[in-house]
């Protein structure tokens, strides 16, 4: 093989190797951001879920600040579950562009937590 010929293919070889390593990081910083978010969600789902239990049968708060706290708690927090089912979504996508057909592991390491209602919260049924 000549010279030229070597040099081209270790040339390739180098960009192929670094086409990878990027790929994978890209992976990672994928599934630490998925990581964190749904760090975030579990903390608030458990906040507003203690909320609940601390309300007892009552289970609603009908106006004022706690009212407009927990709106916006629940808020936030289907926004949070919005991002967390995207970047999902787009970890998969970067799966199957390296090959990676099957999906389980991400669905056990990544599970996405349940959607909550305001209406759970909220005696009158989540209405202003």
């Amino acid at each position: 093989m000549s010279d030229i010929l070597k040099r081209a293919y270790k040339s390739l070889e180098t960009t192929e190797i670094e086409i990878r390593r990027e790929k994978a990081e890209a992976l990672g910083r994928t599934g630490e951001r998925l990581d964190h978010i749904l760090e975030e969600l579990a903390r608030l789902q458990g906040d507003l879920l203690s909320r609940a239990a601390v309300l007892g049968s009552s289970f609603g708060v009908t106006g004022g600040q706690d009212s407009s706290d927990l709106r916006a708690k629940v808020k936030k927090y289907a926004g949070l579950r919005e991002q967390a089912r995207q970047l999902r979504y787009y970890l998969v996508i970067q799966r199957e562009a390296i090959g990676l057909r099957r999906h389980e592991d991400v669905d056990r390491q990544y599970p996405l937590p349940p959607p909550l209602a305001l209406s759970m919260f909220d005696r009158d049924g989540g209405s202003p």
